[in-house]
C-alpha cells in the first residue's frame, strides 16, 4: 500500500516536473517571440534611419545640383551682359568715328566756301564793270550759301544735342575701345 503511494506521488511529481517543464519551455518560447519582436522593430528603426539619411543625402545633392545649375545660368548672364557692354562701346566708338569724319567734312566745306569768297572777292575787285544780271546771280549764290551755312549750323546743334545726351566715356574705356580697334 505504501508502495502504491509512493509510486503514485513519484508519478504525480513527475507530473508535476513535467508541467513546470512545459512552462518553461512556454516561457522561453513567450520570450524568444518577445526577442524575435524586438528585433524587428529595431530592423525597422535602423531601415527607417538608413532611408532618412538616403533621404538627406538625395536633398544634398539635388540642392548641389540645384546650386550647380543657378552658378551656370548667373555666368551666362554676366557673360551676356559683358557682350552687351562690348557691343555698347562698340557702337559708341563707330559712332564718334562716324561725328569725327562728319566734322572733317564740315571743315572742308567751310575751307572750299572761304577759298571760293576770295576768289569771288578777286574776280569783283578784277571785272568791276560786270553788268547787273552777274551781280544778281552773285547775291544768289551768296544767299544761297548763306541758308547752307544756317541748315549746317542747324545740323550742328543737332549732332551737339545728340552728344549731350550721351554720358561721357570714361578714360580706360575709351583708351581700351580705341587700342582694341586698331
Amino acid at each position: 500500500h505504501r508502495d502504491k503511494k509512493r509510486d503514485k506521488e513519484k508519478v504525480k511529481e513527475k507530473e508535476k516536473a513535467k508541467e513546470k517543464e512545459r512552462d518553461r519551455n512556454k516561457e522561453k518560447g513567450r520570450d524568444r517571440d518577445r526577442d524575435t519582436e524586438k528585433e524587428r522593430e529595431r530592423d525597422k528603426d535602423r531601415n527607417r534611419d538608413k532611408d532618412k539619411e538616403k533621404d538627406r543625402e538625395r536633398e544634398k545633392e539635388q540642392n548641389k545640383d540645384r546650386e550647380r545649375i543657378r552658378d551656370r545660368d548667373r555666368d551666362r548672364d554676366m557673360d551676356k551682359d559683358k557682350d552687351r557692354e562690348r557691343e555698347k562701346d562698340k557702337d559708341k566708338e563707330k559712332e564718334k568715328d562716324r561725328e569725327e569724319v562728319d566734322q572733317n567734312k564740315e571743315k572742308d566745306d567751310k575751307e572750299k566756301e572761304r577759298e571760293k569768297d576770295r576768289e569771288k572777292i578777286k574776280d569783283k575787285v578784277g571785272d568791276k564793270d560786270r553788268g547787273d544780271k552777274e551781280k544778281d546771280r552773285d547775291k544768289e549764290k551768296e544767299k544761297d550759301e548763306d541758308k547752307k551755312e544756317q541748315e549746317k549750323e542747324r545740323n550742328d546743334k543737332k549732332k551737339k544735342d545728340k552728344r549731350s545726351r550721351t554720358p561721357p566715356r570714361s578714360y580706360s574705356s575709351s583708351r581700351r575701345s580705341r587700342s582694341s580697334s586698331r
